[in-house]
């Protein structure tokens, strides 16, 4: 299947058959597709003439299952084989990834990994209207990530009160800054800035707060 296949047309002996079979190709549940039927399936005169095929065109409409397609594709691409699971929630879609290259996809620090989930979300998005977050995990690396940067605020922030001095955290992705920024609104005491580092990643500074 193409990288950006995201809609079929289908032959087969009824319509759910060929539904049925178009789904499967793309992957997908009905409640991901719409479906179009080109032509209605026919006996024919006396089951000997006219007889024709259904056939119907099955188009992903479905974010999640648009995104997962894209990624899929890009995978396979790579030689990879690795297992994608979507949930779905009001705040964001998560494609869950599971792969023994974990470490591979992940990269230095995430940096593949990110620069995967924004390709797809970028891809994702001429497809679509719908502009609800795509978020791209492995293995359960977002998690472990998260609780990291909240160990590493919590360091800085002892640090800073306790010297009385700026603190600087090592370069982050923005969806990392964002973590430390929402931890780090806890400490009224205390101030903290983005300085470009490299790229889209910059660093952190944690210093104490003027009067």
């Amino acid at each position: 299947m193409k990288l950006d296949q995201l809609h079929l047309e289908v032959t087969a002996e009824n319509l759910d058959t060929a539904v049925e079979n178009a789904l499967s190709q793309l992957k997908c549940t009905r409640a991901e597709a719409e479906v179009e039927v080109l032509q209605a399936a026919s006996s024919g005169f006396l089951g000997l003439f006219g007889k024709r095929q259904a056939r119907v065109r099955v188009k992903l409409h479905d974010r999640g299952a648009i995104a997962r397609q894209f990624t899929d594709g890009l995978l396979r691409l790579s030689g990879l084989d690795v297992e994608i699971e979507v949930v779905t929630s009001t705040k964001q879609i998560q494609l869950l990834l599971s792969s023994d290259a974990s470490s591979l996809l992940i990269g230095r620090h995430g940096q593949m990994l990110d620069a995967m989930q924004g390709l797809v979300g970028t891809m994702t998005d001429r497809q679509t209207t719908d502009r609800t977050p795509i978020v791209l995990d492995i293995d359960g690396y977002r998690a472990r990530r998260h609780e990291f940067l909240t160990r590493l605020a919590d360091k800085l922030s002892r640090k800073v009160r306790e010297t009385g001095k700026p603190a600087t955290t090592p370069p982050l992705a923005l969806g990392e800054r964002r973590i430390l920024h929402e931890r780090f609104k806890l400490d009224v005491d205390l101030e903290a800035i983005s300085r470009n580092h490299e790229g889209d990643r910059k660093v952190m500074i944690l210093k104490p707060r003027e009067n």
